[in-house]
């Protein structure tokens, strides 16, 4: 066996391209190593295996599944699936935790793993997943028992969870995008019994990702739905990511609504007085300007999944949302899922007979310019250099350096893998917005 990549150890989970990176090699290792970290931490019990629709996961499945069985775990096989049904299927059979094998949203030619403890804990860089990068590089002992494999199927369970979230009071019509990844199946069922009218593009899994890119944050990935959308005559669209974490909506014009404007629609409708909501250093004051309105709590939390469900469990959060499409909720074991997301807004769209559009109107009171990207040799540097010319703004340090002005406000991080700064600016006019990120660039560049 060749040794094990070490850049493949990301920092919310393990990535990289097939097989040059990560193989089956690698992958039976890290089911080892996976196992024997629970056993240390004495969490005992199955672990549950799921994977996407990439053409290398069945091979990278079959060797985690066989690394764990080697140490005498006992594990249960979920099949093809979406990365929140793997979450139900965690949480719902108490297991010790499990692996999903998949890259979300990367490339065909990536493939990854994404690991959680018990309860859907996330194993990631700042917990956990160094001490298994040592010890799958280690010289451990492989063959320690013969844990036994059996398959079970959590849809039927995972369905009549999202259908206790929906309430579809008028027929609508939708356009629905599954790109091609692992989430068609079970969208195709969830659509069927809610009483929907979807035209469905892309269901059939193939790791080829035939059609459009697997990663819906890409425009031209988004332009079938948006053009199907606006020609149909559609309520709205949504579409999800390749492993189906990560939700975005079409409205009824043909154009994708921020995320920030969606979950802000989600938090005025359902966040009680009193109750915590999360949002990342990225996203727009609306979030807080409804919690304010409700009454309600909002805390910024770093980026990232692992970071918001790690504070989603330590607070007690009700709700968390990022501007990449991820949405979670308490009622989901503090973990994201694009179905449940859908289920609540096809549900308040049933609600009214406004247009999507008109509905998100009162959320859209501020200009978000997005996650923007820039390559630099020195991002520390960069970010340093703003910090000083930016030293009349009130600044904070939370995830990267944020500075806030009376009627803008601009937060900047380092990319944790690449020599690039990711930029977001908000203002209260267009005008504001652009002219500060032309000025920024400036600075940046």
């Amino acid at each position: 066996m060749r040794n094990i990549k070490s850049e493949i150890f990301k920092e919310y989970d393990i990535r990289g391209k097939y097989p040059d990176e990560i193989d089956e090699s690698a992958a039976y290792k890290i089911g080892a190593a996976f196992s024997e970290y629970l056993g240390r931490k004495k969490i005992f019990g199955n672990i549950v295996v799921g994977r996407d629709a990439r053409l290398s996961s069945p091979e990278l499945f079959e060797a985690f599944s066989r690394g764990g069985l080697d140490r005498g775990r006992d594990v249960i096989d979920i099949g093809l699936v979406s990365t929140p049904l793997f979450y139900f299927a965690v949480n719902s059979s108490g297991a010790a935790g499990g692996a999903m094998v998949s890259a979300s949203h990367n490339p065909k030619e990536y493939n990854g793993l994404k690991l959680v403890r018990e309860g859907g804990w996330p194993v990631y860089k700042k917990d956990g997943l160094p001490e298994i990068e040592i010890l799958a590089g280690s010289e451990m002992p492989r063959k320690i028992g013969a844990g036994k494999i059996a398959k079970k199927d959590f849809v039927r369970g995972y369905l009549d969870f999202l259908k206790k979230y929906t309430d579809v009071e008028r027929p609508l019509k939708i356009v629905v995008d599954a790109s091609n990844g692992s989430a068609g199946l079970v969208l195709e069922k969830f659509l069927d019994e809610i009483g929907v009218s979807a035209e469905k593009l892309f269901f059939e899994p193939d790791g080829n990702f035939p059609n459009h890119s697997p990663n819906p944050l890409l425009p031209e990935a988004r332009k079938t739905i948006e053009e199907k959308v606006k020609n149909s005559g559609a309520d709205l669209g949504f579409m999800v990511d390749a492993d189906g974490d990560r939700v975005f909506f079409i409205n009824e014009k043909g154009e994708t609504v921020e995320s920030n404007h969606v979950y802000a629609f989600l938090l005025d409708n359902f966040l009680q007085s009193g109750e915590l909501c999360l949002g990342t250093a990225s996203v727009s004051k609306i979030i807080e300007d409804v919690a304010k309105n409700k009454n309600a709590r909002f805390e910024r939390v770093p980026v990232g999944h692992a970071n918001i469900k790690t504070a989603m469990r330590l607070k007690d959060a009700r709700f968390g949302g990022e501007l990449s499409g991820h949405f979670y909720f308490r009622d989901f074991y503090y973990s994201d899922s694009a179905l449940l997301m859908a289920a609540h807004v096809l549900s308040l769209a049933s609600k009214t007979d406004k247009p999507f559009s008109e509905t998100l109107k009162p959320y859209m009171r501020y200009f978000h310019s997005g996650e923007l990207n820039f390559e630099t040799k020195n991002p520390a540097e960069a970010i340093e250099r703003l910090k000083k010319e930016y030293s009349g703004g009130k600044q904070s340090f939370l995830d990267g350096l944020t500075v806030e002005y009376p009627k803008w406000w601009f937060n900047i991080r380092a990319s944790k893998t690449e020599p690039l700064v990711r930029l977001v600016v908000e203002a209260e006019s267009k005008e504001l917005m652009e002219e500060k990120i032309r000025e920024l660039i400036e600075s940046i560049l």
